[in-house]
Formats: C-alpha cells, structure tokens, sequence
C-alpha cells in the first residue's frame, strides 16, 4: 500500500462481499425437526405396542429399541441415527439365514411428518407391522 491509498474502509465492495449475506442465509441455524419427530415415532411403537402379550420392550439406548417375544426366536430393533437423521430398523434370529451380501437395515427418512423408506416403497409403521407379525405369526392374515 502507498500513502495515496485509500484507507480500507473505504474500498468500494468486491464480490466477496454478497458472499456474506448468502453465508448468513444458508447457514442460520434450522429447527431440528428430526429429532423430536424420532421421539414421537419410538414413543408411539411402544405406546402402540403397549399389552401385546409375551412381547419385551428393551430399551437400549436412549436412540434404541429392541422388541422380542418371550420364548421365541427373533428380533426388531429400531434404531435412530442422528449423524444422518435417520431410523433404522433391522430383524434377526428368525431362523431364515439371511444372505450375508443383503442389507443388514431398512433406512427411513423423514418426509413431510412420515418416515419414509428411503429407497423408495412404505412407511415406518407399516414396515413395522409387518415385522411384528414375524415375531407373531399366528397373526398374520390366512391366505
């Protein structure tokens, strides 16, 4: 700089400038609205669940749920994930060896206020339903 410079403060602005007043825009802080939702989705399987005979609620962790039925085979366990807001849930010792190349969890996302499969296809509850007709098969509908 030479003394004939003008002082800084009075540069007129260079495009970096508008890169404030987007970085304020994108980054302001967002309702997490994830997380709340999670709690009521786990909330209602147990509420929901409430009564069923011989099933076991365990909580895990406070982002985890196993469900289990007393003297049989087999496991639910719903899972949230907030690094990457998602939930989780995943089946086991059903006694149908699973291929060891298959997806170890069903993903859901939340879409609008429904945790949506994020491969596509249905909804948290009704994957969960279909799970715990696994754990109660003398539920499922007769063909």
């Amino acid at each position: 700089m030479t003394p004939d410079d003008p002082p800084a403060d009075e540069l007129p602005p260079t495009a970096l400038a508008s890169l404030v007043n987007a970085a304020k825009e994108k980054f302001v802080a967002k309702p997490d609205r994830h997380g709340p939702s999670a709690v009521k989705a786990m909330a209602a399987v147990v509420r929901d669940l409430k009564g069923m005979p011989e099933l076991a609620v365990a909580r895990e962790s406070t982002t985890r749920l196993r469900l289990t039925r007393k003297g049989r085979e087999g496991f639910v366990v719903i899972e949230y994930d907030p690094a990457i807001l998602s939930i989780d849930v995943s089946t086991g010792g059903f006694g149908d060896a699973r291929d060891p190349g298959a997806k170890k969890a069903d993903r859901f996302g939340l879409q609008g206020e429904q945790w949506m499969r994020m491969e596509g296809g249905g909804d948290l509850f009704t994957e969960l339903h279909a799970h715990v007709l696994r754990l109660y098969p003398e539920l499922a509908p007769s063909t």
